[in-house]
């Protein structure tokens, strides 16, 4: 089997560079789909999800209406996400490994699926994995994230449990715990690169509590194996790290997103 690496991204503050927004389209001859794209740097990329039920050459991809781990065939599944705030919904196909690494072809002529090279590339561009995310993140759409409440008492953390027994921590009164302030800080993006990464969604069919990723998070995939490996793996973007990271995710179904060969 084959190890495959999906682009996760995550959520990163804003650095000072500014990114110049050049955009185009191109026409999927499959279903007359326009998508909008959008040049970062000296690459060219979609500024939307990939959006088929066929393989390059008409054949029909196997749709899943409940997640199935398991599967071994290519599939694509439905996902959305409301976003209650704004009461925008997003929606969007994902897609399994055995859909991306089908001899038949996902990409129309001229696109490709990006390789974890072309992803380090862009990142690079953007400023680096602790930057590069919030920049290509939309503006709206995902979730708040809170911090603070209560960490791990600073003066008996390292203490022995047989050290605690002997001794009281007038610090944290023995409940090894003390109170920080709380903050709220936004998921959002600046989408400075134009990228416009949505949050992932969650399945129609099942409660959109099923996902603690919903709202949270997205990935997409590369096309970038690595031999002897389950397929699985990727950069994972979410709303409360600010760092951009590859990841190991088995089997999973994620966004698509095409480069311009």
């Amino acid at each position: 089997m084959m190890k495959q690496y999906l682009i996760v991204l995550v959520a990163c503050m804003l650095s000072l560079q500014s990114v110049a927004q050049q955009y185009g389209s191109f026409k999927d001859s499959r279903d007359g789909r326009i998508y909008k794209t959008v040049k970062i740097g000296s690459q060219v990329w979609m500024a939307e999800n990939l959006n088929v039920e066929t393989f390059r050459n008409g054949d029909t991809i196997t749709q899943v209406k409940y997640w199935d781990w398991g599967l071994r065939e290519p599939a694509w599944a439905y996902v959305e996400y409301y976003d209650l705030k704004n009461k925008i919904k997003y929606t969007s196909k994902v897609y399994n490994w055995y859909a991306v690494n089908d001899s038949r072809g996902l990409a129309p002529l001229g696109y490709h699926i990006p390789t974890d090279e072309e992803w380090t590339t862009l990142i690079t561009y953007l400023g680096g994995e602790n930057v590069a995310g919030k920049k290509m993140k939309s503006t709206s759409g995902w979730e708040t994230h809170e911090t603070g409440g209560s960490k791990a008492c600073t003066n008996c953390a390292d203490w022995s449990e047989e050290y605690r027994r002997k001794v009281p921590c007038h610090t944290c009164k023995d409940t090894r715990e003390i109170a920080v302030p709380k903050k709220t800080y936004s998921g959002n993006g600046s989408n400075q690169s134009g990228f416009t990464a949505i949050p992932y969604g969650s399945l129609p069919q099942e409660s959109h509590s099923h996902s603690t990723f919903s709202g949270r998070g997205s990935v997409w995939w590369s096309k970038t194996e690595i031999p002897g490996v389950v397929p699985g793996g990727g950069w994972y973007l979410n709303q409360e790290e600010e760092l951009m990271e590859l990841k190991e995710l088995l089997l999973h179904f994620s966004f698509i997103t095409l480069m311009k060969v």
